[in-house]
């Protein structure tokens, strides 16, 4: 099974109108994803599920990966990938996949919990942290159906991907 983490792109900085929430993507952090998005498309073997957070910046972001993809279903949101949420939550979201069977999932949220979320992959254990870059994307593969550790397959940041593209 192959777990795709990503980061969100560069967003709106917060403000007194604008709630944490609410902060959209900025016209160049879209552009940026775009330009990612093809390196994503040859990255990515296949997606059975996309998951994101309900913050506006990381579900803008997670459509994008869908369209790269071609992905057929929106993504689903969900709670368990906001900033504040504990990563063990998440992982739940990964265990469910393996027992379902699937190929590939991908999560899409936030710093630090996605860098949690990817040490616990890594190394089992929730002291662990691989801070990610906004827009980056990395893939897991699970050393099998059964186990909940894996390797890192390929990590590409937001710069690096539309450079390839």
């Amino acid at each position: 099974m192959f777990i795709y983490l990503l980061r969100h792109g560069i967003a709106e900085d917060a403000g007194p109108r604008t709630s944490d929430d609410q902060r959209a993507l900025t016209p160049e952090g879209m552009q940026r994803l775009q330009a990612a998005a093809p390196a994503w498309r040859r990255a990515i073997a296949r997606l059975d599920a996309i998951h994101c957070s309900p913050l506006q910046r990381a579900r803008q972001t997670a459509t994008v990966l869908a369209e790269a993809t071609g992905f057929a279903m929106p993504p689903a949101i969900d709670p368990a990938l906001i900033p504040s949420a504990e990563p063990l939550v998440a992982f739940e979201l990964i265990q469910a996949a393996m027992h379902d069977n699937l190929d590939g999932i991908a999560l899409v949220g936030h710093e630090p919990h996605l860098g949690y979320l990817l040490g616990m992959l890594l190394t089992g254990s929730e002291r662990g942290c691989v801070p990610f870059k906004k827009g980056m994307l990395v893939g897991v593969e699970m050393e099998s159906k059964t186990s909940l550790v894996g390797q890192i397959v390929f990590a590409l940041s937001q710069r690096v991907a539309g450079r390839l593209a």
